[in-house]
């Protein structure tokens, strides 16, 4: 279908029967999105609210919320995160919810179960959006959006994803609905181009293997690429369409969502302040960004990026008409490439330090998959670096303790950096703090190094505890605990501690390693069938088996005589 704009979505005369999304795993019809919207809206308009905060959990339902608050005539407001002390503002008149609330002032949506004809359209200058980002200090910042930017962006996105998605295709999301990337794509998009909004935010790979992803447009990010616990997926099977933002993807996840999903991810580039900007596929290495039609980018003198678009609000543009940002870009003939931010340059020294090359080298060594370095003086006279280490990393930093393993990778960054410009505190951990997007916030990383959680707890476990082992045919069976404070279960999930699909595999492989002896340093490709959710406080036992003569780890978690999940891992050629 032709896109339609949100001024005019419920204005059309659009067949009633029309399927525009689902919800709780039932289908819902574009006359019971009108009829709930415009019912809703009666009741906002009543209440007299003018400004409505919209906490929603599913997309249908955040779609009747939002539309029904612009046909109320009011400002649609969306929380920096849905934990009642990080709304990020408190100017609201209703908190606007898909969930019963004891908080004052909350209105539930739920069916109207009635039907409405076409409503007035809305008019472009009228009601609009505001958006709380953390950035990367965490100090909220404020950001209005119009209703006629939120249409062009959505039509700017329509006109690059369309060849690529089927016009009627699901769009399913695991990122939230309060941020620009998940309101633009998993809720303006698909409502303005005709395209079915998937209800539920996947929180964990496992709950979307329950389903189908074939042909559908997967809105995720960094912070689920990196961490895919699902088995390789055939031709037929895979999204049409993978999108990630909120922070690059690292070369290698990238390469191994590619196998796992059979798609190549699409990377979009942009902010709250600017929409969206550039996009880049990640069917090859290190590609090239593209801007997106309708949007020019330039490198200032000093290498910063400066964006001239038609989603950037007048107010932020210099007399030129360009927008400033903080990214340092390089100009190629085919677009631009990503240099670091200028923030992330620091003079330690009288010397030029790049974080994120510091990062970057890291990141190169085999014993580190995954590194975030910061300054932590305001005179940036002490760096610190936060590591994620890989399997055989995880076994050097046992055998060597923190402080000789953080001297070990030290010595190994300055055979190429100043010594001067190098992390004198290091932290180990089993996964870096990550925003929903993936983004990194400078403020959780900071906390890693505060002296009085330093000393008043001690550093969480990353592997179960061994409660018993037993040799087995061409393997072992280990008894393991699951700990309810194992590292890994920050996050996953809040008031529900289930063990995530990716932890059971390198536990799989950290395993194997240690009381097999086989070469799985690195888990690259796997196949894996999750049949019930493993939790926290249980005793499950592993079984690992290597077939002789076969390049397979075969490892299943049972508890009791329930299999929790099975499935193999492809093991190294002998060099």
């Amino acid at each position: 279908m032709t896109p339609v704009p949100l001024s005019m979505l419920l204005a059309q005369a659009r067949d009633p029967a029309a399927i525009v999304g689902e919800t709780g795993g039932r289908a819902r019809t574009f006359a019971e999105l009108r009829g709930d919207v415009a019912a809703h809206a009666t009741r906002l308009r009543a209440s007299n609210c003018r400004r409505g905060l919209l906490v929603t959990h599913d997309a249908y339902w955040a779609a009747v919320g939002l539309l029904a608050l612009l046909h109320a005539g009011a400002t649609v407001v969306l929380p920096q995160n849905l934990q009642p002390g990080g709304y990020g503002t408190d100017d609201w008149d209703r908190i606007v919810t898909d969930r019963a609330s004891d908080s004052e002032g909350a209105y539930l949506l739920e069916s109207a179960e009635k039907s409405a004809g076409p409503l007035p359209p809305l008019a472009e200058s009228g009601g609009g959006f505001e958006l709380f980002t953390a950035g990367s200090t965490g100090a909220p910042k404020r950001t209005t959006k119009s209703l006629a930017q939120m249409d062009a962006e959505a039509a700017l996105v329509e006109r690059l994803l369309a060849p690529w998605v089927d016009a009627v295709a699901p769009v399913l999301g695991t990122v939230p609905l309060h941020h620009l990337y998940g309101l633009t794509f998993r809720l303006v998009w698909p409502l303005t181009s005709g395209r079915l909004i998937g209800g539920r935010t996947h929180d964990f790979w496992e709950s979307l293997a329950t389903g189908s992803l074939a042909g559908a447009a997967l809105i995720t990010s960094p912070a689920h690429l990196t961490r895919i616990s699902l088995p390789v997926l055939a031709a037929d099977k895979g999204p049409a369409l993978v999108l990630s933002a909120g922070a690059a993807l690292p070369e290698a996840a990238a390469a191994a969502a590619r196998g796992q999903l059979g798609t190549a991810v699409t990377e979009i580039f942009g902010s709250t302040e600017t929409g969206v900007v550039a996009w880049r596929r990640r069917s090859e290495p290190d590609p090239a960004w593209t801007a997106f039609p309708g949007v020019e980018v330039k490198a200032q003198p000093d290498g910063r990026i400066a964006i001239q678009s038609p989603l950037i609000a007048a107010s932020d543009l210099d007399s030129d008409g360009w927008y400033a940002g903080a990214d340092l870009i390089a100009l190629d003939g085919s677009g631009f490439r990503l240099q670091g931010r200028a923030d992330r340059i620091l003079k330690i020294e009288g010397k030029r330090v790049s974080l994120a090359d510091l990062e970057r080298r890291l990141g190169e060594h085999e014993l580190v998959a995954e590194a975030a370095v910061l300054s932590l003086e305001e005179d940036h006279s002490v760096l610190g670096a936060v590591v994620v280490p890989t399997v055989a990393g995880e076994s050097r930093l046992r055998e060597l303790g923190a402080f000789r393993f953080g001297r070990l990778l030290r010595g190994q960054l300055s055979l190429t950096q100043d010594v001067g410009g190098l992390p004198r505190r290091w932290r180990f951990v089993a996964a870096l703090p990550l925003a929903p997007l993936g983004k990194r916030r400078l403020a959780d990383l900071r906390r890693l190094f505060d002296t009085a959680a330093e000393t008043s707890a001690p550093p969480r476990p990353r592997e179960p505890e061994l409660r018993a082992s037993r040799q087995i045919p061409d393997g072992i069976e280990l008894d393991l605990f699951i700990s309810p404070d194992l590292a890994q279960l920050e996050g996953h999930f809040p008031g529900l501690p289930i063990v995530p699909g990716v932890a059971q595999i390198d536990w799989a492989a950290l395993f194997a390693v240690r009381h097999l002896q086989l070469p799985v340093e690195a888990v690259r490709r796997f196949q894996v069938k999750f049949r019930r959710v493993m939790t926290a406080n249980v005793l499950v036992t592993l079984a690992l088996r290597h077939p002789p003569a076969t390049r397979r780890l075969e490892f299943s978690y049972r508890l009791g005589e329930e299999v929790l999940t099975s499935g193999t891992i492809t093991l190294p050629e002998a060099p």
